[in-house]
């Protein structure tokens, strides 16, 4: 088990690829909704975008591969992609040494979730695992103006469970996530190297 340092007062998670086993979806998703468009979209593409939201990543794509994608739109066909393989396979997984962090602290210091992801789509895949009641706040991409890597996601999560940034610890597998608790001052684990 990780040791939190003393100065740390709350602790923010971010959801897909911490909490949530939801990555391969998300990248397989990516793949299917691609193939609408003719194009061929794989993990290497989207992974370094990885905490970023659908509509955030799709400019991005168009700009790297001078791709026309309206980010709206694409949303849309990889969401439906997203829940008929999420139905296919049932429940979301957790990651079970971050989830078990978040249960040995949920009764001592304030937690909150913030996420690249829909509020809704958060709360879906928090409900899955059974742990929503754990967090006092969720912040989705489309609870703030300006998501990953800027810092208003983890900053909004500190202010939703009243603990200064500083003395927030974030839980991060994203580059994205990662440069954003840094952005707002905090702490971060990158979860990939635990």
């Amino acid at each position: 088990m990780i040791n939190i340092p003393s100065h740390i007062r709350g602790l923010i998670f971010d959801l897909d690829g911490t909490l949530a086993d939801t990555m391969p979806i998300h990248v397989q998703a990516w793949a299917e909704a691609g193939k609408l468009y003719g194009l061929t979209i794989t993990g290497d593409m989207i992974l370094p975008m990885a905490g970023m939201p659908t509509v955030a990543v799709v400019p991005e794509l168009n700009k790297t591969f001078d791709w026309n994608l309206d980010p709206v739109e694409f949303r849309h066909h990889k969401n439906e992609a997203y829940y008929r393989i999420k139905a296919d396979l049932g429940k979301v997984r957790p990651i079970s040494h971050i989830v078990k962090i978040a249960e040995s602290y949920k009764d001592n210091l304030p937690m909150a979730v913030g996420t690249g992801s829909s509020h809704e789509n958060a709360i879906v895949s928090l409900n899955d695992l059974g742990i929503t009641h754990w967090f006092k706040g969720v912040v989705g991409a489309d609870d703030i103006q300006n998501p990953k890597p800027a810092p208003d996601t983890f900053l909004k999560c500190a202010d939703m469970i009243k603990v200064h940034p500083r003395n927030c610890l974030v839980f991060e597998d994203g580059p994205m996530g990662i440069e954003a608790a840094k952005a707002a001052g905090m702490q971060v684990i990158d979860i990939r190297v635990m």
